[in-house]
């Protein structure tokens, strides 16, 4: 079975975050949000609003395209 793609999602998050050296407790403090709702972002529960997308994109340097872009 294929994954969902909020669960790539999550996933790639996940990859980015690690590549950054952060926690997860450090990427929600540092970047606004609550650690559930990044939790539930890496864990694929959560379908991010574009705000959203728009959000990490900065946190992760990276545009909205280039996170998305490997989905």
């Amino acid at each position: 079975m294929a994954e969902s793609l909020e669960v790539r999602f999550g996933k790639r998050c996940r990859k980015l975050r690690h590549q950054a050296g952060l926690s997860q407790l450090d990427m929600a403090r540092d970047h606004g949000f609550s650690l559930s709702h990044y939790q539930k972002i890496e864990r694929g529960t959560l379908d991010p609003r574009l705000s959203t997308l728009m959000r990490l994109a900065k946190c992760f340097g990276v545009t909205v395209s280039e996170l998305v872009d490997a989905l």
